[in-house]
């Protein structure tokens, strides 16, 4: 084989190689999702309650969010109880960009008017029956929605489109949605109560009734196709090889 052959082969293989590295440092993505919606129940859901930083309450039929505080025999005691709600995301396809997802809770009672936020917490380890005030998981305390409850026998919706599409664009196979006053409540003789209980799904389940399951409404446009990948390499490589051609044809004097 002439010398000249032998540069050329070499240069195609030298080609090959570095344009399967290139692709293989792109960024590339290949989206098939359909625009779609699904409705989800929680995987889990459950509280934890401060004056009670031990207990579970996983089994319970109740939601219960407090932040209250109290003055007995001139001490002043704090409670918070904080809600918290696993759902799968298994249900919605690889590529679906989130453009709403709403949260909706039925509050079976409401004592004194709450400013409820919904927060989200990346760790998706804890579940319903083994979750306390004391082992739950650090959450961003950031709220990325709220919604002001008054009324009991109501539906209450959050929208947490950015809590759901951030876990999926991380992969999460979850997602954790945490709900929360962090306003003060005063409880004394003139304000009595400081409660606020949802349904949670033991309640759904009990009642079988639809209305108290807490639910996680998702939905997803459809997206168009980036640049199919397997066209990248093969439209690459030949690009590269008419570049060395045109190259040595002006610039290469082999013997």
């Amino acid at each position: 084989m002439s010398l000249k052959r032998i540069h050329f082969f070499r240069e195609i293989v030298i080609v090959l190689v570095l344009s399967l590295v290139l692709v293989s440092s792109l960024n590339i993505k290949t989206v098939n999702a359909q625009a779609g919606q699904v409705m989800l129940k929680p995987s889990d859901d459950t509280y934890v309650d401060s004056s009670n930083s031990n207990s579970n309450y996983g089994g319970q039929n109740i939601l219960s969010i407090q932040n209250y505080q109290e003055a007995i025999l001139n001490q002043t005691y704090k409670y918070e109880s904080i809600v918290w709600l696993k759902f799968d995301l298994s249900s919605i396809p690889d590529g679906a960009e989130v453009d709403g997802a709403a949260l909706q809770l039925f509050a079976n009672s409401v004592a004194q008017t709450f400013n409820v936020h919904a927060c989200s917490c990346s760790d998706n380890s804890w579940t319903e029956m083994a979750l306390t005030y004391l082992n739950m998981p650090s959450y961003n305390a950031t709220s990325k929605d709220t919604a002001i409850l008054t009324t009991e026998w109501q539906l209450y919706n959050w929208s947490v489109v950015d809590i759901v599409g951030n876990a999926l664009e991380n992969h999460a196979k979850a997602v954790t949605i945490v709900l929360l006053d962090p306003s003060l409540h005063v409880q004394n003789s003139s304000s009595p109560i400081s409660r606020l209980w949802f349904y949670s799904k033991e309640a759904g389940q009990s009642f079988s009734d639809e209305r108290f399951y807490p639910k996680l409404a998702i939905h997803w446009s459809g997206v168009v196709a980036e640049f199919p990948t397997f066209l990248v390499l093969p439209l690459l490589m030949i690009a590269t090889l008419l570049a060395v051609i045109i190259y040595r044809k002006k610039h290469a004097k082999i013997p």
